[in-house]
């Protein structure tokens, strides 16, 4: 059992999950420390709540070494960007001299399947074979998309009433960071039941976009209504605006491979599990809470005519917008 004043190492822990597990051990009384490239915002948050950071980057063995340091239990989440298989096997040799206990590796649904095109999944199926052939004691946690890829819409969807949808018919069990966090916390407390295991958290109920944009116009009091959005468009709203979410090119080409998955009803085969409910004790927040929250911390949850004007501006801006050429995005795909 681990003692409450052992470090817990989170990397990534300005991120997403990162940032939710951090915040969930730390309120639990934890010793967290926090695995970051710099004392940004949100890592000096982390400190002033009472983490310990530790600085360094996934490619440098010595700034992992120290990390690890007097740790027994970590979660391991590698940001959205290339050389997954050459940092996880770093992370493999700071972690055998660490003696680690248990080891939450943040994966993907998606690499369950055989036929993906996206580089970042098949680089976590190498990274998933390098772990296993390391003999640490890994639980592989695989969630499926996470709700927050729809924030960048809630400017379209509250000041104009319109959703933009690269998911066509598909269905997805949408799950919060908050979750996914809480989880991943359980987890780390008692890792013993699930070394070996795939974990594959979701939301409590599968959503289409269809059903989103009801949910919106229910939020909104006015009718949101659903617009296609191809994948030449996706692309081009992703490189307008992806900056403003933490969005760059890599990642914006690794979700439009995730958009032609959801269209193909990947993220919903199985259905939605009970399994952050089973390590939480609660059940997951449904769509609508989520959505709720993010129009709450929304900075266009307030509408008026300049912020109307804004969006019409961006959305009608959008089909201009220049992309990198066919080989250019396609080398962002590769290995």
């Amino acid at each position: 059992m681990i003692q409450r004043n052992e470090p817990v190492l989170i990397t990534s822990a300005t991120g997403k999950t990162g940032y939710e597990t951090t915040l969930q051990l730390l309120n639990d009384g934890y010793a967290v420390r926090i695995f970051v490239r710099s004392r940004n915002r949100r890592a000096l948050e982390l400190e002033k709540r009472g983490a310990e950071v530790a600085i360094g980057a996934f490619s440098q063995y010595e700034s992992l070494a120290k990390a690890l340091k007097g740790v027994r239990r970590v979660y391991y989440c590698y940001p959205i960007m290339p050389g997954m298989p050459q940092n996880v096997a770093l992370f493999i040799r700071a972690a055998r001299e660490a003696q680690l206990e248990a080891v939450v590796f943040m994966g993907q649904w998606l690499a369950e399947f055989a036929d993906q095109e996206s580089r970042l999944t098949n680089d976590i199926k190498t990274a998933y074979q390098l772990l296993e052939d390391s003999g640490l004691p890994v639980i592989y946690f695989n969630p499926g998309y996470f709700a927050e890829v729809v924030i960048p819409f809630l400017e379209f969807i509250i000041q104009l009433g319109i959703m933009p949808s690269p998911y066509g018919a598909g269905k997805c069990p949408w799950v919060s960071s908050r979750d996914l966090g809480a989880a991943a916390a359980a987890l780390l407390r008692n890792p013993a039941p699930y070394v070996g295991l795939k974990i594959h958290p979701t939301g409590p109920e599968s959503v289409s976009a269809e059903q989103m944009a009801a949910i919106f116009s229910r939020i909104r009091g006015r009718k949101v209504r659903l617009l296609p959005l191809p994948d030449q468009l996706f692309l081009k709203a992703g490189f307008m605006t992806g900056e403003e979410f933490g969005y760059d090119a890599f990642s914006i080409v690794q979700a439009n491979c995730y958009n032609r998955q959801f269209r193909l009803n990947r993220f919903d085969v199985g259905g939605p599990t009970t399994v952050v409910k089973e390590l939480t004790g609660r059940e997951p927040e449904d769509f609508e809470t989520i959505a709720r929250r993010f129009i709450e911390q929304s900075p266009y949850r307030q509408r008026s005519f300049s912020r109307w004007l804004s969006a019409v501006t961006k959305f009608m801006t959008m089909p201009f917008t220049a992309l990198p050429t066919k080989r250019q995005l396609a080398a962002l795909n590769q290995p």
